[in-house]
């Protein structure tokens, strides 16, 4: 038994859309036939795939289970379109990057610049984000490529390159801080003061855990939690929260003066970066593309 494209793409828009008059909207078909398009794929499958609610379609644990397979075979045959128009001298299709905030903020610039000077119908979508949400990016096929810190290899997920920029996490605190202007601070300087950082599922998070408890010493206090670098850069410049990032991302506010990196040499670690990709035997030629210009960017972290 195979699927018929169509049929999956009606069901993605299903879900996407959370109703059948919105997905026929988006695929340009009346509801009628989006509604006949699901009931055949329904009957195929034997299965239900959606609750019909007064609020909308929800999908049932068939629908779940099927929901991977569909984007997966959704985004392989948009690429192979863009294998063939590659061959044929077509420089057109989706890139879809993502990168953690550092790797955004210093290499993608460059690498796409040059990309979408050369091929300016290519459309790039950007995720910003920590290394665990990019590898389940990587996984659901949400991103083609991600320029990140360290992530696990596994069946879905394989390591393509390293690459030679590097950035330095820090601790960070008010630049009125009574810390700051001591010089070299030891742990113990830093007892007693409260923190703002990550929740304990991120990747910073479980890295920041990971050296404390290699330096054998007592966890500092996180009064507060929150993913949001904005967020952790705005409570420490304005309390005597001390925070932990790396410096790329605090840089315009160290260069404003409102922050400003405390010496500790224990918790100062330099981050490596890597490329990864979905394991896959082909790779696509706008991935190919953006694999090369990335091995001619040459950017260095000023903290490096």
């Amino acid at each position: 038994m195979s699927l018929d494209p169509r049929q999956l793409r009606a069901f993605l828009a299903v879900v996407a859309t959370g109703s059948l008059g919105r997905a026929a909207e988006a695929l340009h078909l009346t509801e009628p036939a989006v509604s006949r398009i699901i009931k055949r794929l329904e009957d195929q499958l034997h299965v239900l795939l959606f609750e019909r609610r007064t609020t909308g379609m929800e999908l049932t644990t068939f629908g779940h289970a099927l929901l991977p397979y569909a984007n997966l075979l959704n985004t392989e045959a948009n690429q192979a379109v863009e294998q063939i128009d590659a061959l044929r001298g077509l420089s057109r299709g989706t890139l879809r990057v993502g990168a953690v905030a550092s790797a955004a903020i210093m290499v993608l610039p460059r690498v796409l610049e040059t990309i979408l000077l050369r091929s300016p119908s290519v459309r790039v979508q950007v995720m910003e984000a920590v290394e665990d949400k990019l590898a389940d990016a990587l996984t659901s096929n949400t991103v083609d490529v991600v320029l990140s810190g360290l992530i696990p290899e596994c069946q879905d997920i394989v390591q393509v390159a390293e690459h030679k920029f590097t950035d330095q996490y820090s601790v960070i605190a008010s630049a009125r801080n009574p810390l700051q202007g001591r010089g070299q601070l030891t742990m113990g300087d830093l007892d007693g003061w409260q923190w703002i950082m990550p929740g304990g599922d991120a990747e910073p998070r479980r890295l920041f855990n990971a050296l404390i408890e290699r330096l054998g010493i007592k966890p500092p206090t996180i009064s507060i939690e929150t993913r949001s670098p904005s967020t952790i850069k705005a409570m420490v410049a304005r309390t005597q929260f001390l925070g932990w990032l790396p410096e790329p991302l605090f840089a315009a506010e160290q260069t404003a003066g409102s922050i400003r990196p405390l010496h500790v040499k224990e918790l100062t670690i330099k981050r490596n970066f890597f490329v990864y990709r979905k394991r896959r035997s082909f790779t696509p030629p706008l991935v190919a593309m953006f694999l090369e210009e990335l091995k001619n960017v040459d950017v260095t972290s000023e903290a490096a």
